[in-house]
Protein backbone atom coordinates (compact mmCIF):
# COMPACT_ATOMS: atom_id res chain seq x y z
CA UNK A 1 0.00 0.00 0.00
CA UNK A 2 1.31 3.40 -0.95
CA UNK A 3 0.94 6.60 1.04
CA UNK A 4 -1.38 7.89 -1.67
CA UNK A 5 -3.64 4.84 -1.34
CA UNK A 6 -3.63 5.28 2.44
CA UNK A 7 -4.69 8.92 2.00
CA UNK A 8 -7.50 7.79 -0.30
CA UNK A 9 -8.79 5.26 2.21
CA UNK A 10 -8.65 7.73 5.10
CA UNK A 11 -10.57 10.32 3.09
CA UNK A 12 -13.24 7.79 2.10
CA UNK A 13 -13.58 6.66 5.72
CA UNK A 14 -13.89 10.26 6.93
CA UNK A 15 -16.43 11.25 4.27
CA UNK A 16 -18.42 8.01 4.38
CA UNK A 17 -18.78 8.30 0.61
CA UNK A 18 -16.53 7.42 -2.29
CA UNK A 19 -18.15 10.16 -4.38
CA UNK A 20 -17.55 12.86 -1.76
CA UNK A 21 -13.99 11.66 -1.18
CA UNK A 22 -13.31 11.71 -4.91
CA UNK A 23 -14.48 15.33 -5.09
CA UNK A 24 -12.21 16.31 -2.21
CA UNK A 25 -9.26 14.45 -3.73
CA UNK A 26 -9.91 15.86 -7.24
CA UNK A 27 -10.32 12.34 -8.67
CA UNK A 28 -13.05 10.65 -10.63
CA UNK A 29 -15.23 8.30 -8.61
CA UNK A 30 -14.36 5.27 -10.79
CA UNK A 31 -10.60 5.82 -10.40
CA UNK A 32 -10.92 6.14 -6.61
CA UNK A 33 -13.06 3.00 -6.47
CA UNK A 34 -10.46 1.14 -8.52
CA UNK A 35 -7.64 2.31 -6.22
CA UNK A 36 -9.56 0.99 -3.20
CA UNK A 37 -10.26 -2.33 -4.95
CA UNK A 38 -6.53 -2.67 -5.68
CA UNK A 39 -5.69 -2.26 -1.99
CA UNK A 40 -8.40 -4.73 -1.01
CA UNK A 41 -7.09 -7.25 -3.53
CA UNK A 42 -3.50 -6.78 -2.35
CA UNK A 43 -4.47 -7.10 1.33
CA UNK A 44 -6.96 -9.92 0.57
CA UNK A 45 -9.64 -8.27 2.72
CA UNK A 46 -12.70 -6.08 2.24
CA UNK A 47 -11.96 -2.66 3.71
CA UNK A 48 -15.31 -0.95 3.16
CA UNK A 49 -18.92 -2.07 3.33
CA UNK A 50 -20.57 -0.42 0.34
CA UNK A 51 -24.23 0.49 0.21
CA UNK A 52 -26.66 3.04 -1.14
CA UNK A 53 -26.24 5.14 2.00
CA UNK A 54 -22.45 5.31 1.56
CA UNK A 55 -19.54 3.31 2.85
CA UNK A 56 -18.35 2.21 6.29
CA UNK A 57 -15.23 0.44 7.44
CA UNK A 58 -15.36 -3.30 7.96
CA UNK A 59 -13.78 -4.75 11.09
CA UNK A 60 -10.72 -5.69 9.00
CA UNK A 61 -10.64 -2.26 7.37
CA UNK A 62 -10.66 -0.55 10.74
CA UNK A 63 -7.64 -2.58 11.80
CA UNK A 64 -5.45 -1.32 8.96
Amino acid sequence: MTLQQLKYMITVAEKGSITEAARELFLSQPSLSEAIREVEKEAKITIFNRGRAGVSLTTEGGAI
